[in-house]
């Protein structure tokens, strides 16, 4: 019989798996709570959470907000980072402070918009630069072919205009030498 804790835990859950675009699973066991606590206050800086959850709740939770996947991220006794902006931020902000302050965390597994990633692809993830910055780079490729267009059509226009003003500029030196 669930107790009343348990139920609100996975309503709560189910809800912030429903709305995180990204989930990291992680290892805790070697981890103090003063250190928990400062990566727990470090993501959620940054918009994100760090929730230790029975594993039997998360896959109650998983199953409740359509996101299966979860499920198999799931081993042993473990956190899950849940990320609901920009998954390469929160991937960011997560590595760098497990990285900065050495702390003995091991990932287990992400999820990224549906799919299932291992963990090799999270320090991945994190490399990747911020979402301004790729959008920009498209934007500035998609824009290059044009402005080469409208250089390689100006050139005989430009080159008509720069003769005419040859020819404007002589024929105001012969007046002028005329005079």
């Amino acid at each position: 019989m669930p107790t009343q804790h348990s139920i609100e835990e996975v309503e709560e859950l189910s809800d912030l798996i429903s709305k995180s675009t990204v989930i990291i699973a992680t290892s805790h066991g070697k981890l103090k709570t003063p250190t928990v606590n400062q990566l727990r206050r470090r993501l959620r800086e940054t918009g994100n959470q760090y929730r230790v959850v029975k594993n039997t709740l998360v896959r109650i939770a998983a199953d409740r907000a359509g996101k299966p996947e979860v499920k198999e991220i799931v081993s042993g006794p473990c956190a899950f980072v849940l990320g609901e902006g920009d998954p390469v931020e929160t991937a960011r902000v997560f590595t760098d402070h497990v990285r900065t302050n050495r702390l003995e965390l091991e990932i287990l597994g992400a999820t990224l918009n549906g799919r299932v990633l291992p963990a090799s692809k999270v320090g991945e993830l994190a490399a990747l630069p911020p979402r301004n910055v790729i959008v920009a780079q498209l934007l500035g490729q998609l824009n290059s072919p044009a402005v080469r267009l409208v250089t390689v059509l100006n050139g005989p226009v430009r080159g008509l205009a720069n003769v005419l003003q040859r020819y404007v500029e002589k024929q105001q030196q012969g007046a002028t030498a005329a005079a």
